[in-house]
């Protein structure tokens, strides 16, 4: 039987969260073909631990342990590349995603080539708002992501996003995973591929995260920037 969607996590640290976000998963894509791949970097927490034995009672769950060539957009690309759904979609393994916006993404995905999960959207929010300093990395990062990129996204950081596979593939072989602008470079790499990508944005909630610690500061920004700079710099002939 054929599967509709592949729903990615990448997760590190996230043993307190992984079991409750499952089960959120498993329930809120209830009749449809979905497997679900959690990208563990070998967390030393053991969150892969609580993946496995999660696995063995939900057989559509299934966790990929890395040992090696750590990071967030490593993971996501490594789990796509054994993913098996018509649709690859990315969430946050820490709760803050409404995993509720998932069902709409899906049904936008169909439509289009790419569907972005933004909080700046009709039915988007950030629970509680954000500090000053958040606001600010939110306006930088969207702004950059134009003047590098030529990238019209609302929220190119918010991490959760709808993707055909078929789309992918095309850039595949372009991707050089790093830090956390996967979002944002299947994007550009979409858009600067001869054949024409429709991408599309609906608004999610995010939430206050319940367990863990942020991996969002300083040094995630910087890593953006340059990035940025060194993505706008790749070229796909026609």
């Amino acid at each position: 039987m054929s599967i509709l969607c592949s729903v990615v996590i990448p997760t590190y640290d996230e043993k307190e969260n992984i079991a409750v976000l499952l089960d959120r998963l498993v329930n809120i894509l209830s009749g449809r073909e979905f497997e679900i791949i959690v990208a563990d970097d070998n967390s030393p927490d053991m969150t892969w631990r609580v993946v496995e034995e999660y696995a063995r009672k939900e057989p559509r769950v299934s966790c990929l342990r890395r040992m090696q060539n750590k990071g967030l957009s490593p993971s996501i690309v490594d789990a796509f590349d054994i993913a098996r759904g018509e649709y690859l979609c990315v969430m946050d393994g820490d709760l803050q995603h409404d995993e509720s916006s998932l069902p709409k993404m899906l049904d936008e995905a169909g439509k289009c080539d790419l569907v972005s999960g933004t909080r700046y959207a009709l039915g988007g929010g950030i629970e509680g708002g954000w500090p000053l300093h958040r606001k600010i990395m939110s306006i930088a990062a969207t702004a950059m992501a134009r003047i590098f990129l030529g990238v019209e996204t609302s929220d190119p950081m918010s991490g959760y996003f709808v993707v055909k596979a078929s789309s992918y593939k095309r850039i595949r072989p372009y991707l050089n995973p790093r830090g956390f602008k996967i979002l944002l470079e299947i994007m550009y790499l979409l858009q600067i591929h001869p054949v024409k990508a429709e991408f599309r944005e609906t608004g999610i909630f995010f939430r206050k995260r319940r367990a863990g610690e942020s991996k969002l500061g300083i040094g995630v920004m910087l890593d953006y920037c340059l990035s940025l700079w060194r993505l706008s710099r790749v070229k796909i002939g026609k």
